[in-house]
């Protein structure tokens, strides 16, 4: 069972993990609208810009990307949201509050996910029948329009986590939200056995899944099988832990542990390819995630008056709208390249431009119209 909390509570929100969310958020999206402006730039200028995005994109992916698997980012919000969803029910048992609600719980889950869940289905929706009826000469495009009645139906019902095919239906990236979905149903499972201290069976179930998904590669593709549940289960349990420890007062990370975690990393990134390096790779950058939010919150403890800061209330803000920008911005992106495709305006600045202000004008929408209407965090 979990000791009482001593009298030093730590606080109901962690500024430091919003900055952090806000960051994994800017990376998701910067990558995708640097990758998917795929105009051809014309001129000294345009050429220095698409380069110098390569050459960011390229530097990210060396120090950052396990190549061949997730998107560092999108592990980090995995990590992340382990994090943030077990820290308050441990927080609150700690503290000697009363027994979960858990009717409540998943009535906010509810809000939280799904009213921005479905409007990115529908803007989705929106672009493949654009590109359906009216198709425009891009491959990227054609790509992510792929979808069937099928897979339609599938990503509305939020079964694409443990659906076993790759679904885009405008909005591919969605994937990983229906596994949050799940980890959100399976929580109050985790919770009891958390508050058994039963850490180790948890442990044990989630690398059990892990090793069943190398297991379903064999029929099964990768592209599916790595955005599935049975994959990113570890990761969000990996985050959970961390919550654990440090409200176990046994966070004890230093700036030094995470730089040594990275360069691990970059050590098992360096490593000649054999079967299941991919798994190495990203289970090396999970301990980098890890490591990296147990120290962030400590150095939060040591520094508060940080808080004030613009820089951090900027990331702050990121990560405040990080879920609208997560799951709005593809199909945005999609649909204005589709728009100037059938203009006939193919300049990769106008591209640029557009794709901007339609990711925008859709993410802050969303976010404004829906999900501060819905939901409010109190934790």
């Amino acid at each position: 069972m979990i000791p009482a909390q001593p009298p030093d509570l730590p606080p109901s929100r962690l500024w430091s993990l919003d900055a952090l969310r806000g960051m994994c958020a800017a990376i998701v999206f910067f990558s995708h609208w640097h990758l998917w402006a795929h105009f051809t730039p014309v001129g000294t200028a345009e050429r220095f810009f698409h380069a110098f995005g390569d050459v960011a994109h390229d530097a990210f992916t060396y120090l950052a990307w396990p190549t061949g698997g997730h998107h560092p980012a999108v592990l980090g919000f995995f990590v992340l949201s382990g994090f943030c969803i077990h820290y308050p029910f441990e927080r609150r048992a700690r503290s000697g509050g009363s027994v979960s609600d858990w009717r409540a719980y998943f009535h906010r889950r509810f809000l939280r996910i799904v009213p921005v869940y479905w409007a990115a289905c529908a803007l989705g929706f929106v672009f493949v029948a654009a590109q359906i009826y009216y198709p425009a000469p891009s491959p990227l495009l054609a790509l992510h329009a792929a979808s069937s009645t099928e897979d339609i139906l599938i990503r509305v019902t939020g079964l694409a986590g443990i659906y076993p095919r790759e679904i885009f239906a405008g909005n591919y990236i969605l994937t990983t939200v229906t596994v949050e979905i799940f980890m959100y149903a399976l929580y109050p499972l985790i919770h009891r056995s958390a508050l058994r201290g039963q850490w180790r069976g948890l442990a044990l179930a989630f690398v059990a899944l892990h090793l069943f998904a190398i297991y379903l590669l064999r029929w099964f593709s990768p592209y599916w099988v790595f955005n599935s549940i049975f994959m990113f289960g570890v990761f969000w349990f990996a985050g959970a832990y961390a919550a654990h420890l440090h409200l176990a007062r046994r966070n004890r990370v230093r700036a030094g542990w995470f730089i040594a975690a990275w360069l691990l990393f970059l050590a098992v990134k360096s490593l000649p390819s054999f079967y299941g390096l991919n798994l190495l790779k990203q289970a090396a950058w999970a301990s980098v995630c890890v490591l990296g939010i147990l120290w962030a919150v400590r150095w939060e403890e040591k520094h508060p008056a940080l808080a004030a800061r613009r820089s951090v209330a900027a990331l702050r803000w990121l990560g405040d709208i990080s879920y609208s920008l997560y799951a709005m911005h593809t199909p945005a992106i999609m649909l204005a390249t589709w728009a100037l495709l059938h203009l006939g305006l193919q300049s990769y600045p106008l591209q640029l431009a557009a794709t901007m202000a339609a990711s925008l004008i859709a993410v802050l929408g969303t976010h404004y119209a829906l999900e501060r209407r819905f939901y409010r965090r109190t934790t």
